[in-house]
């Protein structure tokens, strides 16, 4: 479960970079959790019956106001799978 959380995030990680906008955009679908495999949905909402996660609700905004994943929602997610 713990290494599904950190490949989700680094997978988030790897999203946000690619953010050129003050607003997060965009979504992670999880194609298939046991092999950490993701998908990037570009303007989609959470929605979790479909494995879809936008963002913006796996992300926080740490003490030096940016944006970065959130561990304890990906842990969370991962409840989901494992």
């Amino acid at each position: 479960m713990q290494e599904f959380a950190e490949a989700l995030c680094q997978y988030v990680t790897q999203a946000l970079w690619t953010q050129d906008g003050e607003y997060i955009k965009g979504a992670v679908r999880i194609l298939d959790a046991r092999n950490h495999l993701f998908q990037t949905m570009p303007h989609q909402a959470t929605d979790e019956s479909t494995d879809i996660y936008a963002l913006s609700d796996l992300c926080h905004v740490n003490d030096n106001m940016q944006t970065v994943p959130d561990m304890n929602r990906a842990l969370r997610v991962a409840r989901n799978y494992f």
